[in-house]
């Protein structure tokens, strides 16, 4: 399914993602190279210039969505020629996202996932899960043993992982996502599992770690 971009013509999305409170994340886009350069543009210019604060996606017949722009020096792009030989002739592909969904914040413990929600040979949710704990390990100040990820992801997942589907503003088009934030309390949630036995571990080392914390 594509969305039309409302604001300028022959703008077409097939995927955007936004953060909690509807600022864009991530927009692959498909148009001529000029209605794109347009539209880059129109995100850098204040409102009386011609710019745009938000913009707005809508299926066919259906509601439109806003996104919010946010501060727009913080995307980057990527960009593509669709073959000249397709059915829409000379299309330009582009994919805006902010850097912190592919870099993740370990000083905040605050990273993303990313997964197509149409693919073919797996569940999107499962994915998203499984890519989830690797992300729980990387950003925790503890370590943490694969045995351990049923038992941490069913006591934290509510305060840790945020399914952007479940938020106001959902992902829109073929993907799936959601943020993985450690709160401040991890270390002390591992260790109070560590203490009353829901977590056991490979060898006191861990063991003496994970309740030092």
């Amino acid at each position: 399914m594509l969305f039309k971009l409302k604001e300028l013509s022959d703008l077409y999305a097939d995927a955007c993602v936004r953060d909690e409170s509807g600022q864009l994340m991530f927009l692959s886009l498909y148009g001529r190279d000029t209605a794109i350069q347009q539209l880059l543009a129109a995100f850098t210019l204040k409102a009386a210039e011609g710019g745009l604060s938000a913009f707005h996606l809508q299926e066919p017949g259906g509601q439109a969505q806003v996104v919010y722009v946010g501060n727009a020096d913080r995307l980057e792009k990527f960009t593509g020629k669709l073959p000249r030989d397709n059915l829409f002739g000379n299309l330009a592909h582009v994919w805006l996202y902010d850097p912190a969904l592919i870099r993740p914040d370990r000083s905040n413990r605050v990273a993303w996932v990313l997964v197509d929600s149409v693919h073919p040979a797996s569940n999107p949710l499962e994915v998203i899960w499984g890519r989830a704990w690797a992300l729980y390990k990387l950003l925790s100040p503890v370590p943490l043993l694969d045995t351990w990820q049923q038992a941490i992801l069913l006591r934290t997942d509510g305060d840790v992982v945020t399914l952007m589907r479940e938020t106001v503003y959902p992902p829109l088009g073929r993907i799936g996502a959601a943020r993985i934030s450690l709160p401040e309390s991890f270390p002390e949630t591992v260790s109070g599992m560590v203490k009353a036995g829901e977590l056991t571990l490979a060898n006191r080392a861990l063991e003496n770690l994970a309740l030092a914390a």
